[in-house]
């Protein structure tokens, strides 16, 4: 668990350049040292998906019936869990170049 490199040249892509990129829909990301660009896979898109959908749902069922909190505060909740987890989600994405 790493942040991804160029299969190029090898560089380390740049945390804040791979968050920019998931936040901006999957946007390509170009080695800053050869230029290669580098697109996110599909296997990494429906990981960062069930990461995401799978905790809310369980957690939100689980809060809504076990503490009986109304749906504002598991709505709050679960947004602070979602932005939580997203801090993670550099580690966890694979890009592959586009040749």
């Amino acid at each position: 668990m790493g942040l991804q490199n160029c299969e190029i040249c090898k560089s380390q892509f740049k945390w804040s350049k791979i968050y920019k990129s998931l936040c901006a829909a999957y946007r390509p990301i170009q080695c800053s040292q050869c230029e290669l660009n580098h697109r996110i896979t599909f296997s990494s898109r429906i990981l960062l998906a069930l990461l995401t959908v799978l905790p809310i749902m369980i957690f939100g069922s689980y809060f809504l019936n076990k503490w009986s909190l109304s749906i504002s505060y598991i709505a709050l909740i679960m947004i602070i869990y979602g932005m939580f987890l997203s801090v993670f989600f550099p580690y966890l994405v694979k890009y592959s170049s586009d040749n």
